[in-house]
């Protein structure tokens, strides 16, 4: 693929990324930030080219879901590291302590079984790793509970030789895409005081949190409200799909996924792209600048789109916004990036298609 061809000039289906808009994402995070650092979630973008123009753009802090991810961050010189999940076993333990030599890596836990692992193969490999207590507020997916529970795990990890406690990780992940209302401010209100009281508690026990970490694109702005957050966790306001822009209009979709017209009927026309190269998981696809063309269903090969008045020929183009940016970016092998629709790069997407 050449440079400085425009983006309409390619075959299709591909992905397609939006530097134009991603600067804009990054403009509209700094200036609603505040004082808090921002972490910037790698599952979204599994793309170390999309994560290396961050970090000259001012982003160098990332966290990540799985241990692949963190390893191909560490691959391309990117090296402060958030593993935001619950890293068990030790062959993965022993990658992680490869990787804690060539990185700032911090690992969240929530049981003592996790932590007692660590210390063992930490004192085998001379290392000490840096351990989050993750807590429970709300999600009902990992996490021990918040207050003393957490204190017990931080005492924990502190008494060992080959462990330290990096600080707390509370993600309010079940109220990112819920409606702005007033129940929804409830329940990240409610997050955010059971985080509070649980480093009150630890500080009270003379344990300093060096990090507390969480939120995301969806709640942030509580977040950067509240003292008790250092940084915040958004990811997928970079992309953005045609579901967080229900809950997050100030940002641009930047991810899109260009199609061809391959078949149309009175009513409807077809597109070369499904769920095998898009995803649905929170929303269907939208067609990008043509709000009176409707997406309607995706099979996995293609997608049916229908139209009142006249529409598209076959051989036309059309730019679908994704409906979960996440999953479609783990969907692809390498994503165009252009600017004012001619392309500057194709960057590849190293942890696509990986779940180790």
């Amino acid at each position: 693929m050449v440079n400085s061809k425009s983006i309409w000039l390619l075959d299709t289906p591909t992905l397609l990324l939006d530097l134009d808009s991603v600067d804009k994402n990054l403009a509209q995070m700094n200036a609603t930030r505040g004082n808090k650092r921002v972490r910037i979630h790698f599952k979204s973008l599994k793309c170390a080219g999309l994560a290396k123009y961050l970090v000259q753009k001012g982003f160098p802090h990332f966290l990540c879901a799985k241990l692949n991810e963190a390893e191909v961050l560490a691959e391309h010189g990117v090296t402060d590291i958030l593993i935001a999940n619950q890293i068990v076993g030790d062959s993965k333990i022993e990658r992680l302590a490869n990787l804690a030599q060539r990185s700032n890596l911090v690992v969240c836990v929530d049981c003592p079984k996790q932590v007692e692992d660590f210390a063992r193969l930490g004192k085998k490999h001379g290392v000490v790793f840096q351990l989050m207590v993750e807590i429970d507020i709300g999600m009902t997916r990992c996490g021990v509970l918040p207050g003393t529970p957490a204190l017990d795990l931080a005492r924990l990890i502190n008494s060992l030789a080959n462990t330290k406690f990096a600080g707390i990780q509370a993600y309010d992940g079940h109220l990112q895409l819920a409606p702005v209302d007033e129940s929804k401010e409830g329940k990240i209100r409610d997050g955010i005081r059971q985080v509070a009281e649980t480093v009150k508690i630890l500080r009270e026990a003379g344990i300093e949190p060096e990090n507390i970490s969480g939120s995301g694109t969806g709640t942030y702005t509580y977040a950067v409200a509240d003292p008790v957050y250092k940084e915040i966790q958004p990811g997928s306001f970079l992309l953005m799909d045609s579901a967080y822009v229900k809950v997050r209009p100030e940002f641009q979709p930047s991810l899109t996924l260009l199609t061809t017209v391959i078949s149309t009927t009175k009513g409807r026309y077809i597109l070369d792209a499904g769920s095998k190269a898009i995803s649905k998981d929170f929303n269907l696809p939208v067609i990008k600048d043509h709000p009176e063309e409707n997406l309607v269903k995706l099979s996995e090969e293609h997608a049916r789109v229908e139209i009142q008045n006249e529409g598209p020929i076959v051989g036309d183009k059309r730019l679908l916004i994704t409906g979960h940016c996440c999953a479609t970016m783990n969907l692809h092998r390498s994503v165009v990036a252009h600017r004012g629709g001619i392309v500057e790069s194709v960057w590849p997407i190293e942890a696509s298609g990986r779940y180790d």
